[in-house]
């Protein structure tokens, strides 16, 4: 079966990074500015401006928190749930 691709793209402002427990990657808050993708059939996530959004990313971002930044996510998940999945982050200004 083939899965429907899915991307999201937003500018947000990076508010924290939270290591997980095991020491593998960790969680980032965002406060989302403006949802840039442009296709909306295949934003799955769909955060709004204004909205806090937490998302899984394998490293810790090298970008100090309080910085604006562009995110790329993907959803992965399944019939129980899901998460949002940092692709790409990179500090907007």
């Amino acid at each position: 079966m083939q899965a429907r691709p899915n991307k999201t793209v937003l500018r947000a402002i990076l508010r924290s990074f939270v290591p997980a427990a095991d020491g593998l990657g960790g969680n980032v808050e965002l406060h989302v500015l403006h949802n840039d993708t442009l296709s909306p059939e295949d934003d799955f996530i769909r955060p709004d401006a204004g909205a806090s959004l937490q998302a899984y990313t394998s490293s810790a971002p090298s970008i100090v928190p309080g910085s604006e930044v562009t995110v790329e996510l993907k959803f992965l998940g399944g019939p129980s749930g899901g998460r949002a999945i940092v692709q790409a982050i990179s500090k907007t200004r």
